[in-house]
């Protein structure tokens, strides 16, 4: 009888972690079934709206051209910066005056250096409030 038990207790244990299995793997497609979008990606909607163009004219555009050659550990320079700018444009049909002011405004910020990722008051730490 205690076998039996065992065998329950494993079946029981089974299906609970493909229930937790297929749990995370639905949350990561979302409801739609569609890949979540990458984190930190290009908002490539609001981008492709501010220029009054398709959605899959930019995400085409940004497969293709890919994002700016730099040296490692270095960003890009302004003539690669130029380049890319002058390329993506070419891909998505519009023209670089008009595609610069979108990028800017979507630019992300860059990552913090050193410090400590949760405080941005800069108080010091002698300071108790």
């Amino acid at each position: 009888m205690a076998r039996r038990n065992f065998a329950t207790v494993d079946a029981l244990l089974a299906l609970t972690c493909v229930v937790i299995f297929a749990g995370g793997v639905l949350a990561q497609t979302g409801a739609s079934g569609q890949s979540a979008p990458p984190r930190g990606g290009p908002p490539v909607e609001k981008i492709a709206s501010d220029l009054g163009i398709p959605a899959d004219r930019v995400r085409e555009a940004l497969r293709k051209v890919g994002p700016p050659p730099h040296a490692e550990q270095q960003p890009p320079t302004e003539a690669q910066m130029k380049s890319h700018l002058q390329a993506l444009a070419a891909a998505m049909n519009v023209s670089p005056d008009k595609l610069m002011p979108v990028l800017e405004k979507y630019r992300p910020s860059p990552p913090q250096r050193g410090g400590n990722p949760g405080s941005s008051t800069g108080a010091k730490s002698g300071d108790r409030s």
